[in-house]
């Protein structure tokens, strides 16, 4: 039940997503993603959502790491 088409999702408060970049030891880069505002979801859909949301940063930074040892 990914989306559910009798909600109106615009009216909610959206979640907030910070990227930080960082000099690493070497030539590397350190990347930390940080998600909050799931507080403002409602009580109902905020473990759904936290749990959604996880999955897709876990094959979005997946994609992030084959990019970055592509180059």
């Amino acid at each position: 039940m990914p989306f559910d088409k009798a909600i109106d999702y615009s009216t909610e408060t959206p979640t907030l997503v910070t990227f930080t970049l960082k000099d690493a030891p070497g030539s590397a880069v350190l990347l930390t993603v940080v998600e909050s505002g799931f507080d403002q979801v409602p009580a109902h859909r905020r473990a759904l959502a936290f749990e959604m949301h996880g999955r897709g940063w876990v094959a979005q930074l997946q994609n992030v790491a084959r990019y970055a040892g592509s180059n």
